[in-house]
């Protein structure tokens, strides 16, 4: 082997270093915990949703981690996603149940006190058969809308509702279109003016083939984003936790081997978007879901769903690595 060859792979190893050198982890609670969802909240606290367990963790400003809602607590089954109603102190959570006391699976919402931790609502107080609700976000006038993984559709409710209604279903856009995966719409947000839904449907055992989604709010119609034909959508599955940040949007590839952390950025009606791939990070994450910012980092949940969830990778079904932790790392190092 030349020189110049081990001088590469010298300086390579060299950069690889240096990138995990600058990652944080935080080691959480619980041996079936499976975490998936994340937010920061005003006191700049984050919380942690078990997918295995159901509870809710917070970690503070000293990465010291307690339990806001422990497993088997107010009635949370699978704690998914999460979105802050800051002007009333509440969090709206996902709640999502594989095997309901009919046998089937289905979801509800729960309404928590940000301040005390304590319960506030069950929205509906029983299991919505056949829905699955994951990703949670808000308009600015408190009201809430939902993706659901097992159908072509968006749920929304308020505080003052007893149930949630669909919003928009639209079968050609928002499913999957892959015969043999059960799980197509995931990241749902909204967008800065307010104006539109961005929803992604997952295609997440292949490489490619993720769509991202827009909905007018005030039309309800629903109409696909053009990407860029680059490699970068080549390799984008559809995005799971997803958010705007400076007017572009942060989102977690569900390949996330092809890619972890990918961006977008949109032109002004939101109809076109150029993706870019954000991998100075990559070696940090294993099978992520969620990302949120704290303090110019970048914090990502490494749910480790692939060992119970089959993602197509040998992993179904062997132990996870113990503790479940969260990635952080430098977000202009990462956007740079």
């Amino acid at each position: 082997m030349n020189k110049i060859v081990l001088t590469m792979m010298a300086f390579a190893i060299a950069i690889a270093g240096m990138a995990q050198s600058k990652t944080e982890t935080i080691s959480l609670q619980g041996n079936q915990l499976f975490p998936e969802g994340i937010i920061t909240l005003p006191n700049n606290d984050l919380l942690v949703g078990g997918f295995g367990d159901g509870s809710i963790q917070r970690i503070n400003a000293r990465n010291e981690v307690s339990y806001f809602s422990k497993a088997g607590e107010n009635g949370m089954v699978i704690a998914v996603g999460m979105a802050l109603d800051k002007k009333n102190n509440r969090l709206w959570v996902a709640n999502f149940n594989f095997q309901t006391a009919s046998g089937k699976p289905g979801s509800n919402m729960k309404v928590f006190d940000l301040r005390t931790g304590k319960l506030l609502k069950t929205i509906p107080e029983k299991f919505i058969e056949g829905a699955f609700f994951n990703e949670v976000t808000m308009d600015k006038n408190g009201k809430v809308y939902v993706s659901d993984t097992f159908g072509p559709n968006i749920w929304t409710t308020s505080f003052e509702a007893t149930d949630a209604t669909i919003f928009v279903t639209n079968p050609d856009l928002l499913k999957n279109p892959s015969a043999d995966q059960p799980f197509g719409l995931n990241g749902l947000t909204i967008t800065p003016d307010h104006k539109y839904l961005i929803a992604s449907v997952m295609n997440r055992t292949i490489k490619g083939g993720g769509k991202l989604v827009r909905v007018n709010i005030a039309t309800k119609e629903v109409s696909a984003i053009t990407l860029a034909d680059d490699e970068a959508t080549k390799s984008f599955s559809g995005s799971d936790g997803m958010f705007f940040h400076d007017g572009q949007l942060m989102m977690v590839n569900v390949f996330s081997s092809a890619g972890a952390i990918i961006t977008a950025k949109f032109n002004a009606d939101y109809s076109t978007a150029k993706l870019t791939i954000r991998n100075v990070f990559q070696s940090a994450y294993d099978r992520p879901t969620a990302s949120a910012i704290r303090n110019g980092k970048l914090y990502t949940v490494n749910s480790q769903l692939n060992h119970i969830i089959d993602d197509k990778d040998g992993k179904l079904n062997t132990p996870p690595a113990l503790p479940f932790k969260i990635v952080g790392v430098s977000l202009s190092e990462l956007l740079k």
